[in-house]
């Protein structure tokens, strides 16, 4: 029979989480899916609202409109910035796939790759929302 295995003893946290930036980075991430839901919730009350008629839609322009909503939505978007560049820079440290048919490309490449692709998206919609293009 043999020897049970032998493991660390516990140990209490020698801090606050803020004071490791690694823990403040990751539950800082981990929360920015609160502000996901936010922006799920805002989307799905405006299309509600543009469903009902002309006066739920103003009303919900003009209460986005009122200082309490524009700070909202200062707040959703840093938010949301927050969570795609720090998304994109874990995505970054994924290796692509071991294809014999593709060079190994510098990480720097997927990164800025992913910036790039994250731009042209977001001038594509903003020229869709402008009615510039269809």
């Amino acid at each position: 029979m043999s020897a049970p295995t032998r493991t660390a003893p516990a140990r209490l946290p020698d801090g606050w989480w803020l004071a490791h930036p690694r823990y403040r980075s990751y539950v800082l991430f981990a929360g920015s899916g609160i502000v996901l839901m936010l922006d799920s919730l805002v989307l799905i009350l405006g299309l509600r609202a543009l469903a009902a008629g002309v006066a739920a839609w103003q009303a919900y322009l003009a209460a986005w409109g009122s200082l309490p909503g524009i700070v909202a939505a200062w707040g959703l978007l840093f938010g949301t910035l927050f969570f795609s560049f720090r998304w994109l820079r874990v995505g970054a440290k994924i290796p692509p796939a071991p294809l014999k048919l593709l060079l190994r490309l510098p990480t720097a490449f997927f990164l800025v790759g992913q910036f790039a692709t994250l731009g042209l998206l977001t001038i594509v919609v903003l020229l869709i929302v402008f009615g510039v293009i269809l």
